[in-house]
């Protein structure tokens, strides 16, 4: 960490780093932010500024107007309001609700993260029962909107369970009059016209994976049998997506790819492929250290160096696409950081909030009823370690189960340890402004729920990506 001297009276709290470039990047708590020189960094600090760069100080929050010097009381409230509105989250209740219904699956993919079994029994089935109960327990929450998501397994391999769940949603809002949005995970090669009709005409959007090229893709999401995987959801991409514009409907199949080593050297063919689909968007991540990815690491992993490079390549490629006119964007860079960095209210995505989103803003709940922190929790019980359990769909009211979660001990200390502000390392670093921690992640390849920021991977991307997005 870089000390100076401050000689500027006016200066207000912020946090600096000096980038590759030579340019210094600042920012403050408020999500305001500015890139100077060298030579106007030691102006700003020595107070010797031009009037021009003192405009440009006060506009960005780094220094204080010589005309508020009497006022400090109301410009106090005025940078209370912007503070409460970057957190906007804060006062809310969980809002992102994942339904797990089933742990059954026709794939075996290298790096499940959700253990799936190759059961078509109903063994690993979430009941009726409890589906309308967990439903009943999401509608306690205070959250103005909420988004119910679908996984498993593969969600649609409990056909009957997903009907029940979509249509008990829409008879119980008929009481509460909230804004519903209902989310489908599916590898869509167990779907056909007359389920893939059901979901439309019932509001559900539609998420699925798409890995890459087909090489690729099936490599990593092997279908049981000799079918391919990436055949079958291409074609149900382009047919969801024929019937979302004959509807009207302006919307299109989300999609998210999870890297391998067999993509590194493929990143021009990966925006090529969401190309060719008609898909304007790319959410591409990196191997998480949890399920399946751990224990075959050293045939489908990487070093975070290989990562970055591949990524780097993505987004200079996904780029030279949008000159030329090609609506092609990414997720985790163009949309989620640089939405950080543009708006005053920090984007509500639950791995990139402070406190993350454990509780406050998602809740996962699986196929047996375990209600966890987040689907991080719950992946991580799928391997016999239950430490974010939060709860059980159980026989007591929807109200007290509500309740018995969010105030549960666990929830606590997740919000505790993810306060970035508090962390050592990211209290003076300008990027956790824009950033979050994941407990989860940091107790995975550390022990500990209290991030060490030097020694992450997720914590490099966080910094490498919203570097490259300022220093240009």
């Amino acid at each position: 960490m870089e000390k100076i001297n401050l000689k500027n009276k006016k200066i207000l709290p912020f946090k600096f780093k000096k980038l590759k470039s030579g340019k210094y990047f600042l920012s403050n708590d408020f999500g305001q932010w500015l890139i100077l020189s060298e030579r106007e960094f030691n102006d700003f600090i020595d107070g010797k500024t031009s009037s021009e760069l003192e405009d440009r100080l006060v506009s960005a929050g780094m220094q204080k107007s010589s005309r508020l010097d009497k006022n400090d009381e109301m410009y106090i409230k005025y940078l209370a309001g912007k503070w409460l509105n970057r957190y906007h989250y804060i006062m809310q209740g969980p809002s992102l609700h994942i339904i797990v219904l089933t742990l059954a699956c026709n794939h075996s993919c290298k790096y499940c993260h959700a253990s799936a079994k190759i059961d078509d029994s109903g063994k690993y089935h979430l009941s009726n029962e409890k589906i309308k109960k967990t439903i009943d327990v999401i509608f306690n929450t205070t959250a103005g909107a909420i988004d119910i998501e679908f996984q498993g397994g593969e969600p649609t391999a409990n056909w009957e369970g997903l009907k029940y769940a979509v249509e008990y949603i829409h008879e119980k809002n008929k009481v509460y009059n909230l804004k519903v949005n209902i989310n489908l995970v599916s590898n869509l090669t167990m779907i056909d016209d007359e389920k893939m009709n059901f979901l439309l005409d019932n509001g559900v959007d539609i998420s699925t994976s798409i890995d890459g090229p087909k090489e690729v893709h099936d490599w990593n999401r092997a279908w049981i049998g000799d079918t391919s995987s990436f055949e079958t959801v291409s074609k149900w991409v382009k047919k969801i997506n024929f019937e979302y514009e004959k509807r009207g409907l302006e919307k299109k199949v989300g999609a998210i790819c999870t890297v391998t080593n067999k993509l590194l050297d493929k990143p021009q063919e990966l925006v090529d492929t969401y190309i060719s689909l008609g898909l304007d968007n790319i959410f591409v991540r990196p191997l998480n250290p949890y399920g399946m990815a751990t224990k075959l690491w050293d045939s489908i992993g990487y070093n975070y160096e290989e990562y970055w490079s591949f990524y780097e390549k993505m987004l200079d490629y996904i780029e030279n696409k949008q000159e030329k006119g090609i609506n092609i964007s990414d997720t985790y860079s163009h949309k989620i950081h640089c939405g950080n960095l543009r708006s005053s209210k920090r984007i509500n995505y639950m791995e990139e909030r402070s406190p993350c989103g454990a509780v406050l803003g998602q809740v996962a709940y699986n196929w047996d009823g375990g209600i966890y922190t987040c689907d991080e929790g719950r992946m991580l019980a799928q391997t016999g370690d239950c430490s974010f359990k939060i709860g059980e769909i159980d026989n007591r009211s929807a109200e007290e189960i509500y309740k018995s979660m969010v105030l549960d001990v666990v929830t606590k200390v997740m919000l505790s340890a993810s306060i970035i502000d508090y962390l050592p390392g990211y209290d003076t670093n300008p990027v956790s402004n824009y950033i979050g921690t994941c407990p989860i992640y940091s107790y995975t390849i550390s022990g500990n729920i209290n991030s060490k920021y030097k020694k992450e991977d997720r914590f490099k991307l966080q910094e490498d990506t919203l570097e490259r997005l300022v220093d240009q």
